[in-house]
């Protein structure tokens, strides 16, 4: 004897959707094309940390605390292009 079990699932909706309008939205899609370019420094600067401990490079602008670490600008950076990624996906439909 088998007994058969259908389970209907809906999709788990982490985020709530953006219905928003007027002037704040174009203020979210500016501030969401600049992430890209700021993930980008992030990144270059995050590169020149570690250029600099291998001695590849001239001397970081940050050489102690907390801002002095590749590992932080590697992160802000990776983080930026993801938010930038989510926010677009959810924008789009509006």
């Amino acid at each position: 004897m088998s007994v058969k079990v259908i389970v209907r699932v809906m999709p788990i909706q982490l985020l709530p959707e953006f219905r928003l309008g007027g002037d704040f939205l174009e203020v979210l899609f500016l501030l969401i094309h600049l992430l890209k370019p700021a993930s980008l420094g992030a990144f270059l600067l995050g590169f020149w940390r570690l250029g600099s401990d291998l001695g590849w490079t001239s001397d970081f602008i940050y050489m102690d605390g907390i801002l002095s670490r590749w590992q932080l600008w590697m992160l802000l950076g990776a983080v930026m292009v993801s938010m930038q990624s989510l926010l677009t996906r959810r924008l789009v439909r509006v």
